[in-house]
């Protein structure tokens, strides 16, 4: 988030931006690759949400060099996916989501999602947000789950967790893994979480080429990268320190 960069600023032109991060990540430990396709989204001239979704290898979608180069956005979230077994390798099931003027992208899991927690969160979720649900991931449903808070985003995306957390209570041997961002076009909020395990790697840039950058992975060797502490929530505003509390 900050002055308006191209797709590719971000994605393919730093050394270890997210075409790198999808063949080579280096802190990623529940895969090998993030070969199941990709996303971005971005808000558009007027400030509307807008995405494009690949269910290819970012490394082979011959899409990505036009795009990286066209699409202009002061705000980016983008993801490259490496997807739960059982979970459909489809546009549906690929990130990032956009509805309700929200943007949002999941690093994570819940264990056996269909047979853990998918009944409690489809019952938390109201018949009006329910049908917008396209897929069978654990990272729509959160997503869904987060809409039907009320609140601050920052309130909401909490809300969110601490059920989640009140579900899992009685169940340790099943992990959810958390790492999320959500944005409203005015801030970034995102949150490095997990229960019953440990949380991926999660970093923030407060000057990265004068935007604000979270990200799994450092995106560069420069300077300026600090690890997110796991049970951490950042809120972030364009030309503001973003505000590190815990969840």
């Amino acid at each position: 988030m900050g002055p308006p960069c191209t797709l590719g600023g971000f994605i393919s032109a730093p050394e270890h931006g997210l075409l790198h991060q999808s063949w080579a990540a280096r802190e990623m430990v529940s895969a090998t690759v993030n070969a199941d396709g990709w996303g971005a989204a971005w808000v558009d001239d007027a400030g509307r949400p807008a995405v494009y979704r690949q269910v290819l290898p970012i490394w082979a979608d011959v899409n990505l060099e036009p795009l990286g180069r066209s699409l202009r956005s002061p705000l980016w979230l983008a993801n490259v996916r490496s997807a739960t077994a059982g979970l459909g390798t489809d546009y549906a099931n690929t990130q990032p989501f956009v509805d309700d003027g929200l943007l949002f992208t999941h690093n994570g899991f819940i264990d056996r999602f269909a047979h853990t927690l998918r009944a409690r969160v489809r019952a938390e979720i109201s018949s009006d947000i329910e049908p917008t649900i396209q897929g069978n991931t654990d990272s729509e449903y959160l997503f869904a789950l987060i809409r039907q808070q009320t609140g601050t985003l920052t309130q909401r995306l909490r809300a969110a967790l601490r059920l989640i957390e009140s579900w899992l209570t009685n169940t340790p041997e099943v992990r959810a893994l958390l790492n999320i961002i959500v944005s409203d076009g005015e801030q970034l909020v995102a949150t490095r979480a997990a229960f019953n395990g440990d949380a991926p790697s999660l970093y923030v840039n407060a000057d990265w080429h004068g935007a604000l950058v979270i990200a799994s992975e450092a995106l560069d060797n420069q300077s300026g990268w600090s690890c997110v502490e796991s049970g951490q929530i950042i809120i972030a505003r364009p030309g503001r320190e973003p505000i590190r509390e815990t969840l």
